[in-house]
């Protein structure tokens, strides 16, 4: 794989290395934590009072890759306007630095051949950047209000320790892993931490197997959910790409719950159509936008906290 890695990805004796600011260092204590992310994911992130189409998080991406502590991985498809952005992951240099200042590494396996194959799978970073929009946005609403995100564990992470049950309902059925994109807490006002396990649906999944995944989920969340993740609620948010996929994704589990009889736990399953990007976080948490499986009347995410909270 030696032809996949640009020469920006060899340490050079003789190259400087720029002393980081603040700024940078935030930068790459984000990519550490999400493992992905893009100019657009950085600058929502970092410089949120940026205007400038993130021009200023790219500046700071390109300084971060020309000295190494970052990789910068393929372009995305090209959208319809605007060019295709890039995403990036920490490099060696980067994860380095960051362990000599104490900071637990989201990952002990690095291998940049690895990263760059799984950057030309589309299908698989743009779901798995999909998953990060809604982390970023979970991490400026404890920015804005008095929330806390004590735990949070990728994709990445979750895939270490699989869990495999045997779906619901379906006796005869192999057991199958149970892999959120993403498991997360978030606490109000230092309260017990609501647990949310996070779907990101692109419109793919035909209902056959979206029906196996809910079965599957319901065996993880009345089976070994709770002693594995050491918790005793969960949410399994799903957001969906448009209201009538959301209507589908929710009517497809209300039957499938219903099959195999356990429709009283249809309120952990919530569904939504907004988007993590254009919703302020605020919104996206604590609005009723979140509809349960087998319900019309939208809940929130999350209780919005009183107003000393906030």
């Amino acid at each position: 794989m030696k032809d996949l890695l640009p020469m920006s990805t060899r340490y050079s004796t003789s190259a400087s290395v720029p002393r980081l600011t603040e700024a940078d260092e935030t930068v790459l204590r984000a990519v550490n934590r999400f493992h992905y992310m893009t100019a657009a994911q950085v600058g929502r992130l970092v410089y949120p009072q940026c205007r400038d189409e993130n021009r200023y998080a790219q500046r700071r991406l390109r300084r971060l890759v020309e000295a190494d502590y970052l990789l910068r991985l393929r372009e995305l498809p090209a959208p319809r306007f605007g060019s295709a952005p890039h995403v990036f992951t920490l490099a060696d240099r980067g994860r380095r630095h960051l362990a000599d200042r104490g900071v637990s590494l989201a990952s002990s396996y690095y291998r940049p051949s690895e990263e760059y194959r799984k950057a030309w799978d589309n299908p698989f970073m743009e779901h798995t950047l999909a998953a990060v929009d809604v982390l970023v946005a979970a991490e400026l609403l404890c920015r804005e209000f008095d929330v806390s995100m004590p735990r949070l564990l990728t994709e990445r992470q979750l895939k270490r320790e699989t869990i495999r049950v045997r779906p619901t309902g379906h006796p005869d059925a192999r057991p199958v892993a149970v892999i959120p994109d993403a498991w997360f807490e978030l606490s109000i006002a230092h309260e017990p931490a609501d647990c949310v396990a996070l779907e990101l649906d692109r419109g793919t999944e035909e209902q056959a197997y979206w029906r196996r995944k809910i079965a599957a989920l319901t065996a993880w969340a009345l089976g070994p959910y709770r002693e594995a993740f050491e918790a005793d609620n969960l949410t399994v948010a799903t957001v969906a790409p448009t209201t009538a996929r959301r209507r589908t994704l929710a009517s497809w589990t209300y039957q499938e719950l219903k099959a195999i009889g356990q429709t009283d736990i249809a309120d952990i399953f919530l569904f939504t159509e907004v988007s993590p990007v254009t919703a302020p976080p605020d919104a996206f948490f604590f609005g009723r936008f979140w509809y349960p499986a087998g319900q019309t009347e939208p809940v929130s995410l999350l209780d919005l906290p009183e107003e000393g909270q906030r």
